[in-house]
């Protein structure tokens, strides 16, 4: 097997219902498997910048968190830190500290606490990596040109004023890409970026069009540990051409 990578969504870590809530207990058997394969444990922006070294380990794993949710926080940090293992968090800077009650959310999705800045300061001194999910939450392929920039801008400096630290990766919110979204990305000042194509990362990925796997479709340890090994192709192939046909049929946030 070549060189690939995984990079891994999650969002919710507590009890709850499918798919937005990994429950703790499940987190840390993916945990758990991670280490057992042996795989590189990367934050985002070291996977992109793998990328274009032509360094990218023989197996590496990117864990990444979207929305910034508080239980990131609470339920998850310390499931990685007992394992040495950093991650990657999203997060919204228009509602840090708040819920996601962002005007995109669907009224049938819950709203969840976020974690405010000392909470993402304090991942951040960890080793985690902060990156941008963007002001609002809202589908970039919604704005103007002007608004697009805004949204990656702000984001990144707001962060970047709250935690004291550089702000490199952003992903987008519902996987929503406009044209011409990785020249935006470069001029706001992202080295990397997380889309929500079902894939693992083989080195000829743009490190601003990273493919990702939701940690729903792997609940089953065993699958977990077959995709990481580079075995299950075939599976990532059918969960991506699933989720491209539902996107044709309805989209993931309210219509305005």
């Amino acid at each position: 097997m070549g060189s690939a990578a995984l990079v891994l969504t999650y969002h919710a870590i507590a009890r709850g219902p499918a798919p937005l809530y990994v429950d703790p207990a499940l987190f840390a058997e993916h945990l758990d498997r991670i280490v057992a394969s042996g795989a590189v444990v990367l934050t985002v922006s070291e996977l992109a910048a793998a990328l274009r070294a032509g360094t990218l380990p023989t197996q590496a794993t990117a864990i990444t968190f979207d929305d910034g949710f508080l239980s990131s926080c609470e339920n998850a940090a310390p499931l990685l830190a007992e394992r040495g293992l950093r991650a990657t968090i999203f997060c919204v800077s228009g509602h840090i500290g708040g819920t996601s009650d962002w005007a995109s959310q669907p009224g049938s999705a819950p709203r969840l606490s976020l974690a405010d800045a000392r909470a993402l300061a304090s991942l951040a001194a960890a080793g985690w990596e902060i990156g941008s999910h963007g002001v609002s939450h809202e589908p970039l392929t919604r704005l103007d040109p002007e608004r697009r920039q805004n949204e990656l801008e702000d984001s990144r400096r707001t962060l970047e004023d709250l935690l004291g630290a550089p702000v490199k990766a952003f992903a987008y919110p519902y996987g929503a890409v406009p044209a011409g979204a990785e020249e935006e990305l470069r001029e706001a000042g992202y080295d990397a970026a997380c889309t929500t194509r079902v894939a693992a990362v083989n080195p000829d990925v743009a490190p601003l069009a990273l493919p990702r796997v939701d940690a729903h479709y792997l609940r089953r340890g065993a699958l977990l540990t077959a995709v990481l090994e580079g075995r299950a192709p075939g599976y990532l192939t059918v969960r991506r051409l699933a989720a491209r046909a539902r996107r044709l049929i309805t989209t993931d946030y309210a219509s305005k």
